[in-house]
């Protein structure tokens, strides 16, 4: 047994010698003697283990941080260190709401056209259009007066265009096929 060790009740050490239960056959009698046999029980030793506290780092909640572990065994060596990740907590933080639609005017889209339909402004002008409607829409310029196109707009999202020139710029939603116009005026 090591020292500082405890044997577990019920589980004892034999001490080499006779077996207990056995008995000797005194000598000088002409039958053999059976050889006396001592068996010796293995008893397990427990082990005991050195743990390294564990340092952690508090991260935001839905971040993933690996945490590893180490534990030295009796005679200094230490088994191949262990990754694990928390699962428990993490939450998917939903969507802010959209950004704002930076203009100096804005247009509606609807299901049924662009309100307004036609708007004048003054060269320099910031259009912004919102899909208020509930189908995916476009603003596509239609005319020789200029170029631009929002490309597909889901419902709730925005569109802004700067008119640096003085013109009339038609428009349309290829989804929709309504028209609108921007008049820009010096």
């Amino acid at each position: 047994m090591i020292a500082g060790c405890v044997q577990p009740a019920g589980n004892e050490t034999v001490t080499p010698g006779v077996t207990p239960g056995l008995t000797e056959t005194p000598m000088g009698t002409t039958e053999e003697t059976p050889a006396i046999t001592e068996t010796p029980m293995e008893t397990e030793t427990p082990m005991t283990t050195a743990t390294t506290p564990m340092e952690t780092e508090t991260t935001p909640v839905g971040t993933e941080t690996p945490m590893t572990t180490a534990t030295t065994l009796a005679g200094g060596e230490t088994p191949m260190a262990t990754a694990t990740t928390p699962v428990t907590g993490a939450t998917e933080t939903p969507p802010g709401p959209p950004a704002a639609l930076v203009a100096d005017e804005t247009v509606s889209i609807t299901d049924s056209g662009y309100v307004p339909n036609t708007l004048t402004v003054p060269v320099g002008t910031t259009v912004g259009w919102t899909n208020d409607g509930s189908t995916n829409q476009t603003v596509s310029a239609n005319g020789e007066a200029g170029f631009f196109d929002s490309g597909l707009l889901a419902p709730g999202d925005t569109f802004s265009y700067t008119f640096n020139g003085v013109g009339n710029y038609t428009y349309q939603s290829m989804t929709g096929g309504f028209e609108g116009e921007i008049i820009v005026t010096a």
